[in-house]
């Protein structure tokens, strides 16, 4: 070909076609910038991912929502009967102080004032109980525990702290009761009281007094739990049978009074002194009395099996 060669308008035009169709073709198959082909099963499957870790952060939103609502409803109520307990005690106290100004002028016995002031050591433990509430649902944002396998919260033992307040509660109460069973002794003694309720003071005081022991087993089951020396198994089984032990010595101790009560109620009836239908009364209380007997043997059989 002659160096000299100039192409003509037809071959211009054949050339120019070609080119063209070639950058076409070239740009349907290359992709588009900033792009990249992904399969339709890898976006699927990161949809539904996203979904679900969407949903999982919105469960645990809610329950941390939930989790932090009832904590503070919890506190709020344990606010709320601390501070009931505290004008209660208020408004004791100023019996109490009321009650010992009558006393001193003489206007009331001493029985009366002494119950005044039962009544304020009474609503002081009754506080003192309340406010460990309300610091056990504020350190552990559940509600009180009082079962003996139960943590210690913040290094706190509320559960001991709990079973003490009782106690003395109960040794209150004995001291009340063995006042009144003086006088009333005093009064039977002159005829002005019936036998019977000196008996069922002395029946309380009993009462009373196998409580206390029974609070006093559960507080070295508590200190043997915490030291390990048993597990929370053990401890909930062993508390178990204590405390059918101690409804065991109540039951027995019924039973044996009503016993008593029903064989002098059927002397007297059987010297027309009293009505058939007092002995009947009284045969029912110590019927049920022996059936709850019954139930706690039965009981003491069944965990002595399982310990």
């Amino acid at each position: 070909m002659s160096e000299h060669y100039e192409p003509d308008s037809r071959f211009l035009e054949r050339l120019e076609w070609q080119l063209s169709s070639e950058l076409r073709r070239t740009g349907r198959l290359r992709p588009s910038s900033g792009k990249i082909a992904v399969p339709r099963r890898v976006v699927t499957f990161s949809i539904l991912v996203g979904a679900l870790m969407t949903i999982v952060a919105v469960m645990k939103a809610a329950d941390y929502i939930k989790d932090s609502w009832q904590k503070k409803l919890e506190i709020a109520r344990m606010e709320t009967e601390v501070k009931l307990k505290m004008v209660y005690l208020e408004s004791t106290k100023e019996m109490e102080f009321k009650a010992k100004l009558r006393f001193s002028n003489g206007l009331i016995r001493e029985e009366e004032y002494l119950v005044r002031k039962q009544a304020v050591d009474r609503a002081e433990l009754d506080l003192k109980k309340s406010e460990l509430n309300l610091d056990e649902v504020k350190m552990s944002g559940d509600t009180p525990r009082n079962e003996l396998s139960a943590p210690l919260v913040g290094g706190r033992d509320f559960v001991s702290a709990r079973l003490r307040i009782e106690k003395k509660g109960a040794e209150l109460d004995i001291e009340m009761l063995e006042r009144r069973q003086e006088r009333f002794r005093e009064l039977a003694g002159k005829g002005l009281v019936q036998g019977s309720q000196l008996e069922q003071i002395q029946a309380e005081i009993a009462a009373r007094k196998v409580a206390i022991e029974k609070l006093q087993e559960r507080l070295v089951l508590r200190e043997r739990f915490l030291a390990r020396e048993i597990t929370a198994q053990e401890v909930e089984i062993k508390d178990r049978m204590a405390a059918v032990e101690g409804n065991l010595k109540l039951a027995q101790s019924k039973v044996d009074a009503l016993k008593e009560q029903l064989k002098r109620l059927q002397m007297l009836e059987a010297q027309g002194v009293v009505s058939p239908s007092e002995s009947r009364e009284l045969q029912y209380a110590l019927t049920s009395a022996q059936a709850e007997l019954q139930l706690a043997a039965l009981e003491m059989e069944v965990l002595e099996k399982v310990e």
